[in-house]
């Protein structure tokens, strides 16, 4: 065999170990999802539209609290009128009885801090509930779209919590860089509502971020990295 074919050789066999390195590190971060639709304990069988006559168009924020079970826990949606309020409602009773598939980190199944969005459209005899596994962040929608899954932070100690002010009512929201290996850097804190968190608080937050584990963005089962952004408060 000459110096040229080895040389080729060599080059297939160094591009297979990469992707296949690259296979097993993304299957070492997989995300939590709302799995098969069809599953006896999906969260779309849960979620039962409220009985409000006329057109419907409402998108709600939420988070939940995903075990490695799969159960949800501390889920809530965002409202920003009473309009919202049977819709929001409805979401959370439906998460108390479903599960989810959960985010396996390092083959482990782990506890994730959860953002997605739930759409409620009615016209006429027609209605219909869509789930979006993302928080809408602009940046994420334009590159990867509506349906992708969003990076997800898992929960650990949370060591924030003992550093900021108890029942002082703030919240900051934390922007991210998380790569598609699910490494957060870039950390920016903005201030939502409230008091301005002290400087300790604040470099909580930051370590919380940058500290914890995480599953990237996906789309179509690919990672890709993302602008991460999670709200912290109290």
């Amino acid at each position: 065999m000459n110096k040229l074919a080895v040389t080729k050789l060599q080059c297939i066999f160094c591009i297979a170990a990469v992707l296949t390195v690259s296979a097993n590190a993304l299957a070492e971060r997989v995300p939590a999802t709302f799995g098969d639709p069809e599953a006896e304990r999906a969260l779309g069988k849960f979620i039962v539209f409220p009985e409000i006559e006329g057109k419907v168009s409402v998108m709600l924020n939420c988070i939940s609290r995903v075990q490695g079970s799969g159960k949800m826990r501390k889920s809530g949606c965002y409202v920003e009128n009473q309009f919202d309020l049977p819709f929001a409602e409805a979401v959370k009773k439906a998460a108390k009885k479903a599960r989810m598939s959960p985010a396996i980190i390092d083959g482990k199944n782990r506890e994730i801090y959860l953002q997605f969005r739930v759409e409620f459209i009615q016209e006429g005899e027609d209605r219909e509930i869509i789930l979006y596994p993302n928080p809408a962040e602009a940046e994420n929608l334009q590159e990867y779209g509506m349906h992708h899954i969003a990076a997800q932070r898992t929960i650990g100690k949370e060591g924030w919590m003992k550093v900021c002010p108890q029942r002082a009512g703030f919240v900051v929201v934390a922007r991210a860089h998380v790569s598609m290996e699910g490494v957060a850097s870039s950390v920016s804190l903005h201030h939502g509502a409230g008091i301005v968190p002290t400087g300790p608080c604040q470099n909580a937050i930051i370590e919380a971020i940058t500290s914890s584990d995480y599953a990237p963005a996906t789309v179509d089962n690919i990672a890709v990295p993302s602008t991460f952004v999670e709200p912290f408060g109290n």
